[in-house]
């Protein structure tokens, strides 16, 4: 009798085990969390470190990381406005703004990094386009040597640089920054 019940105590207390380990959950201190119930958002995300409590076998946790990520391009040969081809490798880095928006526009990571390369690749293509070999290059004007030192296809490299490297790329993150916003990401 006594053995039949500390075996019933055993499997309750299993159970409970069991119910309770479904429930609760760790978020670091690296990680946010959005709660989805049968697949959809439930309340607000979860930013806190801390153990947390969830429905077992109803509700999951969706972990993404609160640290800056990177992105990293494919090399692309892309042309000048002066219809020069260069090989051009992009990369970026980038974080989690809104988990609760990230979440429902792209779910993971993994979408989020095909989502950046059609933006990124896109406002890269367009940005160079706008310019000329040398303003992509250089991001100076720095004092030229004497035009009797320079001669025949030299020349056409004196010409004074407007934007310069840095702001273009300015320009690239400034264009691509509403369309990352409406995804939850934020471009550093």
């Amino acid at each position: 009798m006594k053995q039949a019940k500390y075996i019933g105590i055993a499997i309750v207390l299993f159970i409970v085990m069991i119910v309770f380990s479904g429930a609760a959950y760790v978020v670091k201190e690296t990680d946010q969390v959005v709660i989805t119930q049968f697949g959809k958002p439930v309340g607000d995300p979860i930013l806190t470190p801390g153990i947390h409590f969830k429905i077992p076998f109803i509700q999951k946790a969706n972990f993404f990381d609160k640290r800056f990520l990177e992105w990293d391009g494919d090399p692309n040969q892309v042309p000048t406005k002066d219809k020069r081809f260069i090989w051009v490798d992009t990369y970026a880095r980038w974080r989690i703004h809104d988990p609760l928006l990230f979440f429902q526009r792209v779910r993971d990571e993994r979408g989020a990094l095909t989502r950046l390369s059609d933006i990124l690749d896109g406002e890269t293509r367009n940005a160079i386009a706008k310019h000329v070999l040398v303003e992509i290059v250089r991001s100076t004007n720095r004092e030229y040597l004497t035009s009797e030192d320079v001669k025949g296809e030299e020349a056409q490299y004196l010409i004074k640089i407007k934007d310069g490297r840095e702001k273009i790329t300015r320009s690239i993150l400034e264009a691509a920054a509403p369309l990352t916003l409406e995804l939850g990401i934020e471009l550093l």
